[in-house]
Formats: C-alpha cells, structure tokens, sequence
C-alpha cells in the first residue's frame, strides 16, 4: 500500500521535509516511489508546495495521505478537486485551476485544448519573468 508522507531533512534542530510517496513499509527517510513537493514548518508562515497533478494522481490510484499531509492537502484544496476528479471532471482542468491557468470551454484532452492550457501557462511564465527582471532592476 502506497502512502503520501514526510521525508524530513536538514540538520539537528532545523527540519525540513519532502514530501513523498512511498510503500507504507518502508523507513521514513528510506526508498520513495517519487517525491511530489516540500515542507519548510520553521518559515512564518509555514512554506510548502505540493505538486497537484501528482497528488491527484497517487490518490486516485489509491495511495492514501499521512496526517501531516492530509493537512496540507485540505490548506491546498486537493481534496475537493479529488471529488471532483472522481465526478468526471478531467485532471488537466482541475491542475489548470489550481495554476491559476484559464481553462477552454469543452472537453481538455483534445489536443488544441491542451495546446491552449500550455500557451497560457508560456504566457504566465513570460509574464512572471518580466515582473522578477523589474524587480531586480529596482
């Protein structure tokens, strides 16, 4: 049975942690099948980031989050998506969602629909360039 969990790393006293999927035998820190993000609880506010695609993924095909994780899952709104996901919905649409990514009307695993959902993405990420190069010249 496959498990989303915690991976800690860092030194003594300054955790920080990955977060993974893995058998639920295995160590804490030992064999992962993938790591899917981070968790940083010692920045204020906590720093995480969980790839959505992923986690929807592992959990549709049956891997079932730690505590810990569930937590941050439901901070990030996975888990209504998840419903979502098992109510038809594709998972392209629910991660553009998620990105922040305007979505076609219509079905998404058509090919020009998934050309759009990467123009789109291009343009955000060309969009995020320029604004970081004012930034620094600031």
């Amino acid at each position: 049975m496959l498990r989303i969990r915690l991976s800690r790393t860092g030194k003594k006293r300054q955790p920080s942690y990955r977060v993974v999927v893995a058998e639920k035998e295995a160590k804490r820190d030992g064999r992962v099948v993938e790591r899917i993000g981070h968790y940083n609880p010692l920045a204020h506010p906590a720093e995480y980031q969980i790839q959505e695609d992923r986690a929807l993924y592992w959990m549709s095909v049956g891997a079932h989050p730690s505590d810990a994780v569930r937590l941050l899952l439901e901070k990030q709104g996975t888990f209504e998506r998840l419903a979502r996901l098992r109510g038809g919905e594709s998972i392209e649409s629910l991660v553009a969602e998620y990105q922040g990514v305007a979505v076609p009307v219509g079905s998404t695993t058509s090919p020009a629909a998934e050309a759009a959902v990467a123009e789109a993405a291009a343009a955000v990420a060309a969009v995020e360039a320029v604004a970081l190069a004012i930034d620094e010249e600031e």
